[in-house]
């Protein structure tokens, strides 16, 4: 089947509900997939269904995957799952509230994620709770990892927030609304985060170096080319592409059929 933009498509494979969460796709190549159904999917490569994982409550986190293949995913029952390559669950992880923010995973195999019970979490890779950071109000926004370690994330308390690798506070720069969109980190250590109408830039020591104004509300995820061009979706319908110095390159109007 050919698509009109001239994909063909391989195949689909259809869940029993909505489908928030982003796809991880294992060593293996075996993809791994929440939906609103209450399932964790993991899909073979030729799209036949390998395992399903029932949880009580649908996903909205997407799923991360450590270095050992265990699959870690946040549920709307409150809990962090660490689930076996085979589909077994390894863990549990019980936080005060819905997780919509997606986990990260360290070098030493630490997992952070954020809670709507406005905590930043960090979970030992056997389901222990290491620290937890609170901030003003709920999280949505997943947590970005710097090279020293440094973790980076973002809440609905307007603020963006550096925290050490012990759950210390290094800094915090409050924006001008809440913070949805999950942080991206150039390679030269720059902070990207999209808030409201605008897309800001930091220095590692928390200066800001610019700001974008887009005008619409940045809920997208950042991505960052080799070129250190930054990459968003916005409410206005268009995908933008932004220089590192903080210079339009372009946008694209970005059609809905």
């Amino acid at each position: 089947m050919c698509s009109k933009s001239g994909w063909n498509k391989k195949w689909e494979f259809q869940t029993g509900s909505y489908i928030y969460s982003s796809p991880a796709i294992g060593n293996d190549g075996t993809i791994y997939i929440g939906s609103s159904d209450n399932n964790l999917y993991a899909i073979n490569p030729d799209g036949t269904k390998k395992w399903e994982f029932n949880i009580d409550y649908g996903i909205i986190s997407s799923p991360a995957i450590g270095n050992d293949g265990t699959i870690y995913v946040g549920s709307t029952d409150y809990n962090l799952y660490a689930i076996n390559p085979d589909g077994t669950k390894k863990w549990e992880f019980k936080t005060g509230s819905n997780i919509y923010s997606s986990p990260v995973i360290s070098n030493d195999g630490t997992i952070y994620f954020g809670s709507y019970d406005k905590n930043l979490y960090a979970i030992n890779p056997d389901g222990t709770e290491k620290w937890k950071f609170q901030t003003g109000s709920y999280i949505y926004s997943s947590p970005a990892i710097g090279k020293d370690g440094t973790i980076y994330i973002g809440s609905s308390d307007n603020n963006l927030y550096a925290i050490n690798p012990d759950g210390t506070i290094k800094w915090e720069y409050q924006t001008g609304s809440y913070i949805y969109s999950s942080p991206a980190i150039g390679k030269d250590g720059t902070i990207y985060v999209g808030s409201e109408e605008f897309l800001y830039a930091f220095s590692q020591n928390g200066i800001i170096k610019w700001e974008f104004y887009d005008g619409f509300s940045i809920i997208s995820s950042l991505a960052i080319g080799n070129d250190g061009t930054i990459y968003f979706g916005s409410d206005d319908h268009k995908l933008y592409a932004i220089n590192p110095d903080g210079i339009k390159k372009w946008n694209l109007k970005l059609v809905i059929q």
